[in-house]
């Protein structure tokens, strides 16, 4: 055993409180033991702990470069792309100029007279129609105001214009009557509830609505004619084949 006695004075307090576990003022062979296995498990102790720390800078770090790899990317995606109207454009390497993504919305144009035999869902978003006049010279654009559907049978529609059409089933099956607002001679015509170049409304392709228009052929005892598009991509095709 070893007298604490003999140490110098200010290390004599630091070894009684960390060996001298009897507090008989000496250091046993079994407390220097103790005291040494004390050491080397607060040393292993340690050991994992910076170990344990090491390991979580990496962590952060790495997630830290993770996000900031994802918001450069972000960024950059959004400087290649840009949304006019209903057209999503991309910016491709090596061109000045942004390029539509080619995409396909399976619209199919359709006579007003139609109306009556499409889901009601339809008529609420019909809200453009246009139609010529009855020599063709003149293509009108107007708004629904109102628009009242007699299943299977007529319809009504005016525009915010006050212009008004109409067509019933059993009174002209195979007319549509346009009639201006302004009321003048000339103002007031009839055109085939078939022709599509001049009256059309677009609603989206489903099984309901082509089963719809069978109907409103088997009504009218007619083929009506209907096209995968758009009504103003007709116009500007039939008007180049004019000039």
């Amino acid at each position: 055993a070893l007298a604490i006695s003999n140490f110098p004075v200010d290390v004599q307090g630091i070894l009684s409180n960390a060996y001298d576990d009897d507090g008989d003022g000496h250091i046993s062979t079994n407390e220097l033991v103790e005291g040494a296995r004390l050491k080397i498990r607060t040393e292993k102790c340690n050991s994992m702990l910076w170990k344990g720390i090491g390991l979580a800078v990496v962590l952060v770090v790495a997630l830290i470069g993770l996000n900031a790899g994802l918001t450069y990317g972000i960024i950059d995606a959004n400087k290649d792309t840009e949304v006019q109207g209903r057209a999503l454009l991309v910016r491709e390497k090596g061109m000045d100029a942004e390029v539509p993504v080619a995409t396909s919305n399976n619209e199919i144009t359709v006579t007003l007279a139609t109306l009556p035999f499409l889901p009601s869902s339809v008529v609420s978003h019909v809200e453009n129609l246009a139609f010529s006049s009855e020599d063709g010279s003149v293509v009108y654009h107007r708004k629904v105001r109102s628009a009242d559907v007699r299943p299977d049978q007529g319809l009504t529609l005016m525009t915010t214009q006050g212009d008004l059409v109409e067509w019933d089933l059993v009174d002209d099956a195979k007319k549509l009557s346009i009639a201006l607002a302004s009321g003048e001679d000339g103002t007031a015509w009839k055109m085939c509830v078939y022709c599509t170049e001049c009256t059309a409304a677009n609603v989206y392709s489903t099984p309901d609505i082509l089963n719809g228009l069978d109907s409103f052929e088997a009504a009218t005892g007619k083929e009506a004619r209907r096209h995968l598009g758009t009504f103003s991509r007709r116009l500007q095709h039939k008007r180049d084949e004019r000039e």
